[in-house]
């Protein structure tokens, strides 16, 4: 039995284009939340990268001062590898709030050889290469463990 549109009820037309709208905003929904969570995953991941590669430049700066002071910027004692003054200056220099953690210090060359930086959920490792550049890797964390 074929019905026309024409001749439904006001109620049926409005039931009908309820459930229509309905259906449009949940498949709406469906495709765009995750989309937008992936996008926000994103910028998060390059705003951690962005403020790894301020550290480390920040950190080759300040070595050159310190190297020219002759103060120590590495301190092996303290979890972050580098006098407390220092990491302090590194990060307000940089504008970052992580943890950073030199892992290791070429001394000839005054530069970072490998290091790691924690913001939020997200780690970064560099490692330099022979060249000037040197290799980023982003990790997310996704479980936090208590000890």
């Amino acid at each position: 039995m074929q019905t026309d549109y024409e001749t439904l009820t006001r109620k049926t037309k409005f039931r009908r284009l309820l459930k229509i709208s309905l259906l449009t905003l949940l498949i709406s929904i469906a495709v765009l939340a995750p989309a937008l969570w992936y996008w926000d995953q994103s910028i998060q991941m390059r705003s951690a990268l962005r403020s790894a590669k301020n550290v480390l430049l920040n950190t080759e700066l300040l070595s050159i001062q310190y190297n020219g002071l002759d103060e120590p910027l590495l301190d092996s004692s303290r979890e972050s590898g580098m006098a407390e003054e220092a990491e302090e200056e590194v990060k307000s220099y940089s504008g970052v709030e992580g943890e950073i953690h030199l892992v290791s210090w070429d001394k000839a060359k005054c530069r970072v050889l490998s290091m790691t930086y924690q913001e939020g959920k997200y780690l970064v490792i560099y490692e330099a290469d022979d060249k000037d550049s040197g290799t980023w890797t982003i990790y997310r964390k996704t479980r936090h463990y208590k000890n």
